[in-house]
């Protein structure tokens, strides 16, 4: 009731500042912006508010909001780039994925440096589950804008969905260069090594160290890692790690592991953590692992 103009701008302002998804609220106060006529009060602000509008509009799959929306920022810029990319992304919308490719790739051949448009052609192949594709047009991102952290993300979580660890792992590897005080980058790197086994053992249990130094507190993911990363560098062949080392670590991370379960988790879990400490005690070779 009583919504101003100014108002309802200044909160659309403050969702993109903050980048905020929000795009039930968007449509709630932008629409009568689009449909009333309220946008001509806006000045040249009109436009921004069309655009986030729109791509709020396809959130909520309100069509018809979108292709007002598109109508009147087509009419102001009608070679637009810009513009053109947001077609693509209403094509999307509808899954017409080989429209949307279509408007991609001529946006690319105009400007093979189009941030956007390649980002978006990355979308498309793995909503369409063509997930190779995915990753060779990903790789070529990569070597335009290296420094893009997201996109070392999905690369490598595009790995892992293929099972290819160590391409995964390299990916991580490139993430904790952008981000080393990151206890999550770190416990994840560490799961990939583990998961790779043999010499890349002890490289996990550097990584879940690093983890636990910096959040020492209400880790229990690294805290897990590590003990599995020193049971199964005790029950290896192969001597890979210094014996008394790994055994500290496993009692530091099954004493800690116990006494975080036996403050806040159900009995039944606590119970369940004790079964599997003693089943990873009793792998080790020449007996027990102490983890008191």
């Amino acid at each position: 009731k009583g919504r101003s103009t100014a108002a309802v701008t200044a909160l659309l302002k403050y969702i993109r500042t903050h980048k905020l998804r929000e795009s039930k609220l968007v449509v709630q106060y932008g629409k009568p912006l689009v449909q009333g006529g309220g946008g001509s009060a806006l000045g040249d602000e009109k436009w921004t508010v069309l655009e986030q509008v729109f791509i709020a509009a396809l959130d909520t799959k309100d069509m018809d909001l979108a292709d007002a929306c598109l109508r009147g920022l087509h009419t102001q810029f009608p070679d637009s780039a810009r513009v053109k990319r947001l077609v693509g992304m209403k094509s999307e919308a509808e899954r017409d994925y080989t429209a949307a490719l279509q408007i991609y790739d001529e946006l690319l051949e105009a400007n093979p440096a189009n941030q956007l448009a390649m980002k978006r052609k990355i979308c498309i192949l793995r909503a369409d589950n063509k997930v190779q594709s995915a990753i060779h047009e990903l790789n070529e991102y990569i070597k335009r804008f290296q420094a893009d952290a997201s996109a070392w993300q999905e690369l490598a979580d595009l790995y892992l969905s293929v099972a290819k660890y160590d391409s995964a792992a390299f990916c991580y590897e490139e993430l904790i260069l952008h981000n080393p005080m990151s206890h999550l980058l770190h416990c994840r790197l560490g799961e990939i090594y583990y998961t790779l086994g043999k010499e890349n053992l002890t490289v996990a249990r550097k990584h879940f160290c690093k983890s636990l130094e910096l959040k020492r507190k209400d880790n229990p993911r690294a805290l897990h890692g590590l003990r599995s990363c020193c049971s199964a560098l005790a029950s290896g062949e192969e001597r890979l790690a210094d014996p008394s080392v790994n055994a500290a670590l496993s009692a530091y991370a099954a004493r800690d592991l116990r006494d975080m379960y036996q403050a806040t988790a159900d009995p039944v879990l606590a119970g369940a953590l004790e079964t599997v400490l003693e089943s990873d005690s009793a792998t080790a070779p020449g007996g027990t692992l102490s983890a008191e």
